[in-house]
C-alpha cells in the first residue's frame, strides 16, 4: 500500500474513533525528493530536491592533496549533504575505523565551535558508523550527521537546519534513505 493511502487511513481511523489531528500532521514531505547513487562514492540517499556535487581539493600537511566530494542541496535555511573522500593509509581493522570516526566526529565539533549533544555508534547495511548531533549556538543552528567508512571511503552525511528541526520528517527520510554500497 502507497505511504498516503496509509496515511489517510489512519486518519479516517482517527477521524472515526473521535480523535482529531491538526492538517500538519499529515503534510506531504518535501515533494521532489531525488535519489542520488555513485558506487565511486559507496552509497546512495534521496535528497529533497535536485542536489549538485563540487569537489573540494584540500592540501594535506603531510603533503599530498585530499580530494572530498560533496553532493548537497540547500532549501531555505536547511542544508542536505553527503560528503566522501578516500581514506589514506590502512582501514582493514574495525579499531582503525573507528578511531578514524571518533577523530572526525571531534573535528566536526572542533571545526564547527558547537557543543556534541548527543552521540551514538550506529550500522547501516552492517557498517558500522557514528551518528551525532551538535548545537552550533551563535547561529541557533543544529548539525546532525552520520559518519561511516565503507572500503575506503569516508562518508559523511549531514544536515543543517534551525534548532529543533533535526528530527523533523525530511531530515528523518534523508538519513534512512541512506544504503552504503560494501
Amino acid at each position: 500500500m502507497m505511504k498516503s493511502a496509509r496515511i489517510l487511513l489512519v486518519a479516517a481511523a482517527l477521524a472515526a474513533a473521535g480523535c482529531t489531528t491538526p492538517k500538519e500532521v499529515f503534510a506531504p514531505m518535501h515533494p521532489h525528493w531525488q535519489v542520488f547513487t555513485s558506487t565511486q562514492a559507496r552509497h546512495s540517499a534521496d535528497f529533497p530536491g535536485h542536489s549538485r556535487q563540487s569537489l573540494k581539493e584540500t592540501k594535506m600537511v603531510s603533503g599530498p592533496t585530499a580530494s572530498t566530494y560533496l553532493r548537497e542541496v540547500q532549501l531555505s535555511d536547511r542544508y542536505f549533504g553527503t560528503a566522501w573522500t578516500q581514506v589514506p593509509g590502512d582501514t582493514a581493522s574495525q579499531a582503525a575505523r573507528d578511531r578514524l570516526l571518533e577523530i572526525a566526529a571531534a573535528e566536526a565539533v572542533k571545526s564547527t565551535g558547537g557543543k556534541l549533544l548527543s552521540k551514538e555508534r550506529v550500522a547501516n547495511e552492517g557498517i558500522p558508523g557514528l551518528a551525532y548531533v551538535i548545537d552550533i549556538p551563535q547561529s541557533k543552528t543544529r548539525l546532525r550527521q552520520q559518519i561511516f567508512i565503507a572500503s575506503g571511503v569516508l562518508l559523511e552525511q549531514t544536515y543543517a537546519g534551525p534548532a529543533g528541526t533535526e528530527d523533523e520528517r525530511d531530515p528523518g527520510r534523508f538519513f534512512d534513505s541512506l544504503k552504503l554500497l560494501p
